[in-house]
């Protein structure tokens, strides 16, 4: 399944951008509960929340190199920061959240 096709599409059709990322990863993610609410943890960007989200759940527990990388495509993970920096939108970070997802999954076999 192609998760960042997924979750943009979902963002598209209206999804808020943590369930979008959230719900693309039903498939690999046997321990969903319920996407976290945009901001609320250190005003981070609900893709990005949902994305650290799936990856503790699924057992990869690489949130550092997740926000590595997402920093170094937008410079921050911090929602307010994000749209004030205006280099990307939110279908932007909710595509490149779910692309690191899913190959911090696939790097520790996490496979669909």
């Amino acid at each position: 399944m192609d998760h960042e096709k997924t979750a943009r599409a979902s963002h598209r059709r209206g999804t808020s951008c943590a369930g979008s990322v959230y719900q693309a990863f039903a498939d690999v993610n046997k321990h969903m509960t319920s996407a976290p609410f945009p901001r609320s943890e250190g005003g981070k960007c609900g893709a990005v929340l949902s994305a650290e989200k799936v990856l503790r759940e699924t057992g990869v527990m690489m949130i550092e190199e997740f926000e590595r990388e997402f920093k170094e495509r937008f410079g921050s993970v911090k929602c307010f920061e994000l749209l004030g920096k205006r280099n990307g939108s939110c279908n932007d970070f909710v595509g490149t959240a779910a692309a690191i997802t899913d190959k911090l999954l696939e790097k520790n076999g996490v496979k669909e």
